[in-house]
């Protein structure tokens, strides 16, 4: 596998990136930037949906906080997200009112194979690209992860179709979709996301198969060369299984109540 040290700030870039075209055309969301600090906002009131990525150089790490803190209205959950190398340099946020907690988010990655396992049997393999693929695409996206169907168009819109360097990809088994997955490209990096199963069909190998489509296709179409995914703790033995290496976690803190 190739070394990640020279690109982990490239991997931050595909994070932010994927999070930003999400984002970017909801009637609430925002993303900006700034010294210090890259800002994601839904608007929503899900913690996981409003954050902070924290980044060098942190010479004025509570400011840069408050800052972020600020972008958010005053009871709308978020908090701070940040690579554990940097946990030292931000302690200090610790005694300003920011929580830590032990809940990382491992980042993987993956060199860009020359070939793939083909799908399981039964199951069909799209990419996304008209608005009524893209309904279905997004109703089994968001069941898959145990969200609202309803609020699926909020993010997964329709304006992903026309942007060239994201691509969706539907699992079809019997004319319905089941699985999916989402690949952002940027630069050497190819970004996989929206990797889910609707609860009926796991366990038949849909969601590794979804996330082959992405890893094959940042390879043939973009020529990406590395791989990255953010697991969950089932995904992450699947993951590392497929031959993703474990290559740091982001960390988060919570401001207090």
């Amino acid at each position: 596998m190739a070394s990640l040290d020279p690109t982990s700030a490239d991997l931050d870039h595909n994070y932010l990136e994927a999070n930003r075209v999400l984002v970017a055309f909801t009637k609430r969301g925002g993303y900006h930037e700034r010294r210090g600090a890259a800002i994601v906002s839904s608007g929503l009131p899900v913690e996981n949906l409003n954050w902070g990525l924290l980044r060098p150089p942190f010479d004025d790490v509570v400011e840069t906080a408050a800052a972020v803190r600020a972008c958010f209205a005053p009871r709308l959950p978020h908090r701070l997200v940040f690579r554990a190398e940097h946990l030292p340099a931000l302690r200090v946020l610790e005694s300003a009112g920011w929580r830590h907690r032990a809940e990382p988010t491992p980042a993987m990655t993956l060199a860009a194979p020359a070939s793939i396992p083909p799908p399981p049997r039964g199951l069909t393999i799209r990419t996304v690209r008209t608005r009524a693929e893209l309904a279905s695409y997004r109703e089994a996206a968001f069941l898959g992860f145990g969200y609202p169907a309803a609020s699926a168009g909020l993010f997964l819109h329709e304006n992903l179709l026309e942007l060239s360097h994201v691509q969706l990809y539907a699992g079809v088994v019997g004319g319905a979709v089941v699985a999916t997955s989402m690949l952002v490209a940027t630069g050497a990096i190819a970004g996989v996301y929206w990797v889910a199963t609707i609860e009926d069909q796991r366990r038949r190998g849909y969601g590794e198969a979804l996330t082959w489509a992405a890893v094959s296709a940042g390879r043939r179409d973009f020529g990406c060369r590395i791989s990255c995914l953010h697991a969950s703790s089932a995904g992450f033995p699947v993951y590392a299984r497929m031959g993703f290496a474990h290559a740091f976690d982001y960390e988060h803190l919570h401001p207090e109540p």
